[in-house]
Parts: structure tokens; C-alpha cells; sequence
């Protein structure tokens, strides 16, 4: 699946590389014909032989005066090295330009593959990991390009072309001197095949290794606050020697190729000269065809060198490939249908028919679920640690499909709707509100295609968070570290309550929104949701009980079912789980019904 992916991005810059081969087939014409001066130099210049016959006709002046023809013989000879460096570097200057283009397309696919990838896979994969592939494995294909097109194609042509000349020449030399080539294919295959399985090793063992420092370093709090730092150090350690012996056995493949292929080249080079000197001495050969052959096995030796030289580079090139076929091989659960509703408007009334979900096949996750959301309507969903509140408001802005029972916005299914509408009309926010790196304004802005800062300043201004924003040290513009981690937990949540004010989505679900909040700041954005959740339906988690007393219907979720549905003062009144969980809760916590 990759490499059929990576002809279809080659083909889209056709024009280029088949410009750039073109340019490289004259330049191995060039090279093929690099070594005639010299034999004509030793021939008829220094050994005073007549010309051959075609060159007395074609340029009579030239055969009779040696000198004469020795100059013109020099000037060939750098007219064609000029040639050879235009050729050079017009064929890799294209080559250089379609591999880059072509990577960049496959690189920005990948991506867009990772970001449409169900939530269930980014957790069970590490970033750093994903990253490698992304950057070193993309990277390594690009050098695939390079090398394939920079060195490979002229040197291939090149031995063509040597091999016909010398066959038309000689071709009983030329067989003795192409007898060592199916050794050249034996080791090549038979290295590239081991050094292609311990580099599969090296590549895997790295992105273990930078999965596990990306995690660390993205968690140097708890790792700190734990006095853990010598463990990871350790483990550090531990994987990198593991890393590292997975290298080691890729070197000592890799120094084995080199030496084989010379003492290949050596032993053949040591038959050839000796046979045809010996056709020189026996006067079937001239000095001129023997310096010939030699030049030309010179030629022949130099793309199998630069062939076991690019082994390693091909190896890595290979695995990433396999690395990326196996990122397109997961599936995207979670797509555009073929034929998409189409809404005008949106009503915003979400409701959930008879759902049921598995994150392990046989082992339901939720079962069941059905309620209504609607317009100025506002449902809270209480329950237990892992009692599927968040898989419910995962599948409300689908970012899971149900396995049975079906989610409906305005009576569709969310399944025939276009996800950006989608996720156009229900937003979600969550309780550790995650930031980008950016200004406080960037942050806002995200919430809405297309939003700028006047925008951001007005719903945060709407959200009652506009004074925490003014008291950050230069206020919108103040830049936000990478996942906000120079802002404070309550400044995180306020700017996300503002980026989903920004939304303006028909549904909002919260998780929690203001769980993390101090006493005033809570009340001011509250207050802002319940203006908010007026002319909207809105789906709260609660984890503070307190905070969700005024729903219009209350959920409790235990072991993936509804348990429990009811106003707060009808399910205390009714006992049960809520009322277990409202004794668990601190006293300040806990709402009465003399409070009501």
C-alpha cells in the first residue's frame, strides 16, 4: 500500500522526473564516451598508429598531423566534462525538487491520517513514537528519492550503455569482464535482506526510545514531585543500550558490504588486466582498446560500489516504508459517509436511541443508553469513575460511532451528517481544557473557522472571563506555553469556556467546566453557561454533584446503563446510587433539599 502511495506522489511530478531522466541517460551517453579521446591519445599520438579508417575519411588534416589532432582529442575531452557537469547537475536539480515535492505530499497525508485516526489508537500509541514516523521515516523515504534518482539512475545508465559498447568491441572481454556482476547481485541480496531485518529492529527499538523521553519530559512534574528522576534515568539508560545494540548489529552488517565489494572488484580487476594484457603482447589487442577496457571496467565498478554504498540508506528507506504502510492500514472509524445529509439549519435537539458501545469486542462499554437533549434543555450525567460518562459524550460529538442504537441530531443520524457540520453544531468541552501553543487570543479563536482576535475578545467578554484575561501580563496577546502549561488551571478552563462561547454550537456537552476553578471565577462562568445553555441543549458531566442540582434531568451511569433518571430532589428522595455518591462528597459539596 505505501509504495503503491509513493508512485502515485512521484507520478504527480512525471513532468520533472522525466526530464530529470532524460538528463541522465545523456549523461551516462557522456560518460560512455569519456574514455575514446584517451585511446585515440595512446594510439595514434604517443604510439604513432594509424587513425582508424572512419577518421582518416571523416577528418583527413586531423590523421596527418598528430599534434593537431592530440589538441582536438584535449578539447573533446573537456567539452564533455562540461557537458557532464550541465547534465549533473540539471538531473539532480529536478530529481532534488520532485523527491522534496513528493515527500512533502506523503508527509502531509500522513499527517492528515493521524489526525482522522480514532481516539482509541492515539491512546494506545506514543506521540514520540508516531513523531518518528512522521519526521524520520518521511525523512528516509525523501533520501530513498535522492539516492534513487541522484545516484542510482545515472550509474545504471551508464553500466548499459558500458556493456553494449563493450560487447560491439569485444565481446568475449566484455564477458570476462561482466563475470564478476552476478557475484556483485548475490552479495547485494544477500546483505540487503539481513540489513533490512536488524534495521526493522533499530528502527523500532528507536521509537520506543524517543515515545519514552517525549512522555517523561511531558510529564517532568509528577516525575520531579515523585523524586522519580533516578528512575527514569535508569530506564532511560536501559532503552538506550537497548537502542544501541540494535545499531551496533546494523553497523556490522553494513561494514561487512564494503569489503566484500572490493575485494570482488580487486580479484576482478586483477583477471581482467592480466588477460588482456596478455592479448596485448599476443598483438590482438592495442594499448588504446586495453586502456579502454579498463576505463570502461573502472565505469562498470563505480555503480556497483555506489549500489552497496546505498544499501543502508535503501534499508532504512524500506522499513519506513513499512512503517507508513502500517499507519494507512489503520482504519479511520470515524468518516464522512459517501452520500451526506445535508441540513440548512440546526435545531439542536440530540437525542440517543437504545446506544451501545465496545472498546473490546464482547465487552460492552455501555449498553442501552437513551435520552433527549433539547433547547434550553439541560441533562447531567453522575456516576462512578469508569461508568461510561465519557464515552457518552464522546459518541454525542462523534468522536466514537455507536455499535448498536444510533445518536440523532434533529432526527438524523449523526453518521449520515458531514462531520464538520457535526462538530459545526455540537461542541465539546473538556475538563482539562488542552491549549496550543499560541496567544491567549489564538486559543479562543480556534473555536470558530475563520475567528479572529475581535472575535475572541467578544466571547470572552460573553464567557465573564475577560477580567482573568486582563490580568495575565499582556493580557490576549500573552503567549501560552505548549498544552498551556504556563497558565494556571482555572486560566486554562476560562479560556476554553471562551473558545466554546465562540463555537456557538447548537449543543454544548461540558465536562465539568468549572471543576477546577476558584469560588469567584466558578460563579462568573456559571453564569455564562447558564446564558448560554438558554437557547441551547447542553449535556453536563459532573464530578461536583453541587454543581448540577438545577438540571433539568439527571443521569447516573453505573457499569455502562442508566440506573437512575430523575430531578435532583426526586432521586434523593428516591435513594439509591446518587444518594451513595452524594455521602461520598465533602459536606460543602453535597446540595440538600432544603437548599431548594
Amino acid at each position: 500500500m505505501a509504495r503503491w502511495r509513493l508512485r502515485h506522489y512521484l507520478a504527480a511530478e512525471r513532468r520533472r522526473i522525466g526530464l530529470a531522466t532524460l538528463a541522465m541517460a545523456g549523461r551516462a551517453g557522456v560518460l560512455v564516451l569519456l574514455p575514446w579521446p584517451l585511446k585515440f591519445v595512446i594510439n595514434c599520438v604517443i604510439l604513432g598508429k594509424r587513425p582508424p579508417h572512419w577518421l582518416r575519411k571523416a577528418l583527413p588534416v586531423l590523421a596527418a598531423h598528430p599534434l593537431l589532432l592530440l589538441n582536438v582529442l584535449a578539447a573533446t575531452m573537456l567539452l564533455l566534462a562540461v557537458a557532464d557537469s550541465l547534465l549533473d547537475w540539471l538531473g539532480n536539480r529536478l530529481f532534488l525538487a520532485a523527491g522534496q515535492r513528493s515527500v512533502r505530499a506523503l508527509r502531509q497525508d500522513v499527517f492528515d491520517h493521524l489526525v482522522r485516526l480514532p481516539l482509541a489508537f492515539h491512546r494506545r500509541r506514543r506521540r514520540g513514537e508516531l513523531m518518528s514516523r512522521l519526521v524520520e521515516d518521511i525523512g528516509r523515504v525523501q533520501d530513498m528519492i535522492v539516492i534513487a534518482g541522484t545516484g542510482l539512475t545515472p550509474h545504471l545508465f551508464t553500466l548499459l550503455g558500458i556493456v553494449v559498447v563493450m560487447v560491439l568491441i569485444d565481446w568475449r572481454y566484455a564477458l570476462l569482464a561482466m563475470a564478476t556482476l552476478p557475484a556483485f547481485a548475490f552479495v547485494s541480496h544477500r546483505w540487503a535482506g539481513l540489513l533490512r531485518t536488524r534495521l526493522r529492529r533499530a528502527r523500532a527499538e528507536d521509537g520506543e526510545l524517543w515515545g519514552m523521553a517525549q512522555e517523561v519530559l511531558g510529564t517532568v512534574p509528577l516525575v520531579q514531585a515523585s523524586g522519580r528522576e533516578r528512575h527514569e534515568q535508569h530506564r532511560f539508560a536501559r532503552r538506550a543500550v537497548r537502542s544501541l545494540r540494535a545499531a551496533l548489529a546494523v553497523s556490522a552488517t553494513q561494514a561487512q558490504i564494503a569489503p566484500l565489494v572490493n575485494l570482488l572488484i580487486g580479484a576482478g580487476a586483477a583477471v581482467i588486466t592480466w588477460y588482456g594484457a596478455l592479448r596485448v603482447l599476443a598483438g590482438s589487442l592495442t594499448p588504446g582498446d586495453l586502456l579502454l577496457f579498463l576505463a570502461y571496467l573502472r565505469g562498470m565498478v563505480t555503480p556497483v560500489r555506489q549500489i552497496a554504498k546505498a544499501a543502508p540508506q535503501l534499508g532504512r528507506a524500506a522499513v519506513a516504508l513499512e512503517r507508513i504502510r502500517e499507519l494507512f492500514a489503520e482504519p479511520i472509524a470515524v468518516a464522512d459517509p459517501p452520500v451526506p445529509v445535508r441540513p440548512s439549519v440546526c435545531a439542536g435537539r440530540l437525542e440517543f436511541h437504545g446506544v451501545g458501545f465496545d472498546y473490546i469486542a464482547g465487552v460492552p462499554a455501555l449498553r442501552d443508553i437513551s435520552f433527549a437533549l433539547a433547547p434550553g434543555r439541560r441533562v447531567a450525567l453522575v456516576g462512578p469513575t469508569g461508568a461510561g460518562k465519557t464515552t457518552i459524550a464522546a459518541l454525542a460529538v462523534r468522536l466514537l460511532d455507536p455499535i448498536t442504537g444510533g445518536v440523532l441530531l434533529d432526527g438524523c443520524d449523526l453518521r449520515n451528517l458531514p462531520l464538520s457540520y457535526v462538530r459545526r453544531q455540537i461542541t465539546l468541552m473538556l475538563q482539562d481544557a488542552p491549549l496550543l501553543h499560541g496567544t491567549v487570543w489564538e486559543n479562543i479563536a480556534y473555536g470558530r473557522a475563520g475567528a479572529g482576535r475581535a472575535d475572541a475578545i467578544r466571547a470572552a467578554a460573553a464567557a465573564g472571563v475577560d477580567e482573568v484575561i486582563a490580568d495575565l501580563p499582556q493580557g490576549y496577546d500573552t503567549r501560552v506555553a505548549e498544552h498551556g502549561a504556563s497558565l494556571s488551571g482555572g486560566q486554562r478552563q476560562c479560556l476554553a469556556v471562551a473558545r466554546a462561547t465562540l463555537a456557538g454550537a447548537r449543543v454544548l456537552i461540558l465536562d465539568e467546566p468549572s471543576a477546577s476553578l476558584d469560588p469567584l471565577t466558578e460563579r462568573r462562568i456559571a453564569a455564562a453557561l447558564v446564558r448560554l445553555s438558554a437557547e441551547r441543549a447542553s449535556l453536563v458531566i459532573a464530578h461536583r454533584l453541587a454543581t448540577i442540582r438545577d438540571a433539568d434531568l439527571i443521569l447516573v451511569v453505573e457499569h455502562g446503563c442508566i440506573v437512575q433518571r430523575g430531578t435532583h430532589r426526586s432521586l434523593l428522595q428516591e435513594g439509591g446510587l446518587y444518594a451513595q455518591l452524594l455521602r461520598g462528597q465533602p459536606a460543602d459539596a453535597v446540595p440538600t433539599v432544603a437548599a431548594e
